[in-house]
């Protein structure tokens, strides 16, 4: 057998036992296979000094070739055993499957060896305030379509927050927001909008509340301003029933 029957022999057994085993949809290459198989085992068997091909042994020209019909010569010593080939792109997938768990148990058992790093939720800023509720105001549009669960919140500091539900995403899925704008020009015109230097605003997401956190800047009305100085980072938080205040201003 010489180098290039050798290479043909290697690229079958891949195409047999390896991972991407496909030779059982290819009945000539597995009888390509067999019968290079016999003959290596053939040669094998011969002492190393014979040079001339023995009568009981076939020749490469006489073995089937993948474009061949022709049948594999019969087998004189006993049929080596030879892993199974993967018969099913079923079977395919179940062997790709086990690599994958065995892949993610061992990145599973590697992340319990190395521990959970804990991250802070919160700076830890004091909470400052709790706004109080005023049923009375009227709710601007920000909200988009209204649910009825909207709710306002009077004044504080020339600064109005308003919480409510909204659609969140292309999905449709809806949860909690507060929005925050300035009391003076919140229904000026007659209607339900609203006009100002800022708007503020944050959704929750499942069990995340809904917060809106920014650092106060000039445009926020005088007297927010001379509580929180310019500068300082404020951050309100809505938990489903109240807003509170949160400030590194103390």
């Amino acid at each position: 057998m010489d180098d290039g029957v050798r290479e043909e022999l290697r690229r079958l057994r891949a195409r047999a036992y390896g991972p991407g085993a496909d030779i059982s949809d290819d009945p000539a290459a597995y009888a390509r296979l067999l019968a290079l198989e016999d003959l290596e085992r053939v040669e094998r068997s011969e002492p190393a000094a014979v040079t001339t091909p023995s009568p009981s042994a076939p020749s490469v020209e006489n073995l089937p070739t993948i474009e061949g019909e022709r049948e594999a010569p019969p087998e004189e010593d006993a049929p080596r055993e030879r892993p199974p080939l993967l018969r099913s792109k079923r079977t395919v997938w179940a062997w790709a499957l086990s690599l994958a768990l065995v892949a993610a148990l061992a990145s599973a058992a590697t992340s319990v060896g190395v521990g959970l790093v804990p991250v802070a939720a919160s700076a830890g800023a004091p909470q400052v305030a709790t706004l109080v509720e005023d049923p009375g105001a009227q709710t601007p549009s920000v909200f988009g379509q209204r649910t009825g669960d909207e709710r306002a919140f009077a004044d504080f500091y020339g600064v109005s927050a308003f919480v409510g539900t909204a659609q969140i995403d292309a999905s449709e899925n809806r949860s909690s927001c507060i929005y925050l704008l300035d009391t003076d020009e919140v229904g000026q015109d007659g209607t339900t909008g609203f006009r100002g230097n800022f708007v503020y605003g944050g959704c929750g997401a499942g069990i995340f509340p809904a917060t809106v956190q920014f650092i106060v800047a000039d445009g926020m009305p005088d007297a927010f301003i001379e509580r929180f100085p310019v500068g300082t980072s404020v951050q309100f938080v809505y938990d489903g029933e109240n807003v509170g205040v949160f400030s590194d201003a103390g």
